[in-house]
């Protein structure tokens, strides 16, 4: 009786956290990862205890949670696409463009992971050089992007760093 009552205060001081977090805006996908984090934990608990209905419980909210996460991360996506669109405009529909995007937000997606578990075990030197690395990418994301702005045919060229195909070919 004692748990289940912590198990609902817990649930709903993190809705009435998460919530205040959304009405400000800031931090909405890391609270939303942290309450599904704690609802399989609370759902892990509740299966080794054997007690089903807190683990039906428990499982329900998970499920919940993850389908919210899954909404802000849409809405998240939704907003940054509407940003790029807004910054390069019809300029997102070249291939070479459209490479280079993908190039882009897969290094840095790459380097935000690293960053948060280098942030997790407490690895400063780490952080700072992926800070750094960061700061690089877009650098460098940026040039290529006025290059291709650039180009009189718009950004024809398939990859970032395609070079003209020989004629002929090998015999």
């Amino acid at each position: 009786m004692n748990r289940t009552l912590r198990w609902i205060a817990t649930v709903a001081i993190g809705v009435l956290v998460s919530s205040t977090a959304m009405a400000d805006g800031k931090g909405d996908l890391k609270d939303a990862r942290d309450k599904v984090k704690e609802d399989k934990k609370d759902l892990r608990e509740a299966r080794h205890a054997h007690d089903a209905g807190a683990a039906k419980e428990a499982k329900d909210d998970l499920q919940k949670d993850r389908e919210k996460l899954r909404e802000e991360r849409k809405a998240k996506r939704k907003e940054h696409m509407a940003e790029l669109r807004a910054k390069w405009g019809q300029m997102l529909k070249q291939p070479g463009v459209k490479a280079e995007m993908r190039l882009h937000m897969s290094r840095m997606a790459r380097l935000r992971r690293i960053e948060s578990l280098a942030k997790a075990k407490n690895k400063d030197a780490i952080v700072k050089r992926t800070e750094a690395a960061m700061e690089k990418e877009k650098t460098r994301h940026q040039k290529r992007m006025d290059e291709l702005k650039a180009q009189p045919g718009g950004a024809a060229s398939g990859a970032p760093s395609a070079a003209p195909a020989a004629s002929g070919g090998a015999k």
